[in-house]
């Protein structure tokens, strides 16, 4: 319990519990107050994303569009993809610095330069997967409905990504 007495009014005493809940209150009403300053930039925080993500979408499906239209579909959809993620990458950071302003992008592709480390190797495998497909649709050594034999192994391309 908090108690005053008439020497130590209002101050904290050793030794003693205080339990105040106006100071819970006084916390409490902080943090409403302080949602509602940001809600603005919450509110623009939503429509900056919300924008990135559609231009992503729009730039990916031109991208793929354009590559299918040169019979480089598969290399399309790879690349679309690659580019719409980035994009909407790129809109999430924004979005974060706009609600967030001590964080700035700059800071944030700092921290994922050093995360990338432990990233590269956890998915190595799956990294030289995606740039080995790549580098097949770059090149086009074979295409879709190609018979292909490797030692033991028989098989007919059905689709490259």
């Amino acid at each position: 319990m908090y108690f005053q007495d008439q020497n130590n009014q209002g101050q904290d005493v050793p030794a003693q519990i205080d339990l105040n809940p106006e100071m819970a209150l006084e916390k409490l009403d902080s943090w409403i107050d302080g949602f509602f300053r940001l809600l603005p930039n919450m509110v623009i925080a939503i429509i900056v994303g919300v924008f990135f993500y559609f231009l992503g979408k729009f730039v990916g499906k031109i991208i793929k569009k354009r590559f299918s239209t040169r019979d480089r579909s598969n290399l399309g959809e790879m690349l679309g993809s690659l580019i719409k993620y980035t994009i909407i990458g790129l809109g999430g950071m924004l979005a974060i610095s706009v609600v967030m302003p001590s964080v700035q992008p700059g800071d944030i592709i700092a921290g994922l330069g050093v995360s990338s480390v432990a990233i590269g190797f956890a998915f190595k495998d799956i990294l030289q997967n995606w740039l080995a497909g790549l580098l097949i649709l770059i090149r086009q050594p074979f295409e879709i409905d190609d018979q292909i034999v490797v030692n033991d192994f028989e098989g007919i391309v059905q689709h490259i990504e």
